[in-house]
Formats: structure tokens, sequence, C-alpha cells
């Protein structure tokens, strides 16, 4: 495994010393020491670092108090305490998570506005082959599907 100082770290992740220092003080990201006193050295795994990278473009648009809620269902629910490898959707709703680790892609609303509770289904995946022969409804102002041939035809010079 690859490590890296505190000085990389902080290129590779795009971060500030600052930021690394609150993330190990919180807990969130906690590098590895090696060394003696005084000249300790602090190395973080690539995998830190892409956390890292990841709370930082969360942080572009959620308070670090969503983000560590987050952080808290995932472990809460034992799917890995981590960002780097989740599909989050953000929106003006909020925050889901589209979970793909299962038989069935599901998406599950974890914080939005006025959301107190946590990890809720938004809609549950439906097998296509449920519909059968009946015909699917399409919403109107869905987009119309253009045949390309008859484009052609439409467009030919005559």
């Amino acid at each position: 495994m690859d490590w890296f100082s505190r000085r990389h770290a902080v290129v590779l992740a795009r971060s500030s010393p600052g930021r690394l220092a609150y993330l190990e003080k919180t807990g969130i990201i906690v590098p590895q020491r090696t060394g003696q006193p005084p000249r300790l050295e602090v190395l973080y795994s690539w995998e830190q670092i892409l956390e890292i990278r990841a709370i930082s473009r969360l942080r572009q648009h959620l308070s670090f108090q969503t983000i560590r809620k987050i952080l808290q269902y995932f472990d809460d629910h034992s799917v890995g305490c981590t960002l780097r490898d989740k599909h989050l959707v953000i929106s003006s709703q909020g925050v889901s998570w589209v979970r793909s680790d299962t038989a069935a892609p599901q998406v599950i609303h974890l914080v939005g506005p006025g959301c107190s509770s946590m990890g809720q289904f938004v809609l549950a995946p439906l097998d296509i082959s449920e519909l059968g022969s009946s015909q699917a409804i399409a919403p109107s102002n869905a987009p119309k599907v253009v045949n390309i041939e008859q484009f052609r035809q439409k467009i030919r010079p005559r």
C-alpha cells in the first residue's frame, strides 16, 4: 500500500493542512504515524486521500455536520463508513444515496430540508417483467423519440 506524507496529501487531496488536522481531530480521517518523537511522520493512504477529496466535494454543497450524519448513518448500517465509494445525489430536496450493492438498486433519502430521520426509501425498484404487455404511461412532458430515418426523409430535397 502506498503512503503519502502530509505535505503530499495536501496536494493530492486538494485540501489544506488545517482541514486535514480537523478531519483527524474529529476522527473521520486518522492518518498513520511513524517514527519517534519529536520527529513523527504523518502518513495518509490513497484511500484516505480519496475520502478527503469526497468530503471536500460534498462540503461545497453540505455542512460538515450533515456530512458527519451521513457517515454515521453508513457506520450504523454497516455499509462502510466511507463516502468515496458511494453514489450520492445532491438536489434541492436533500441528499440521496443510490445503493447498487443489493439485488436491485435502491434510492435511500439520507437528509433533506426539515428531515430529521435518515434512511427513508425514496422509491422501490420496479421489475420491468411485471409490466407484461400493458402499455407504459409516459409523462406528458417526456422527451419525444425521433426516428432518424423518418427525419432524414423529411429533410431530403425532392
